[in-house]
């Protein structure tokens, strides 16, 4: 079984003022890495395009799986 959490995706800056995407997640599962991924967006992004792809995500995204997933359909692999 894989797990799902919510996420949340808000915006901050490395120590040279670049703009870059950090998510969080809303939903305590296992396998989520103690400290959440960061999405390096592409050079010149300012900081109201790095806001608009993060409202973005955060409107069409439902939710991350930290793990793959597996078929639900057909044979499964035997373990």
């Amino acid at each position: 079984m894989s797990h799902i959490t919510r996420v949340k995706f808000t915006i901050k800056e490395t120590g040279d003022g670049v703009p870059y995407l950090h998510m969080e997640a809303l939903d305590d599962i296992p396998n989520f890495p103690a400290e959440p991924p960061a999405f390096d967006l592409p050079p010149g992004t300012n900081m109201a395009k790095a806001r608009e792809i993060a409202e973005y995500l955060n409107q069409n995204l439902a939710g991350f799986r930290p793990e793959p997933s597996r078929k639900t359909y057909g044979f499964q692999p035997m373990r």
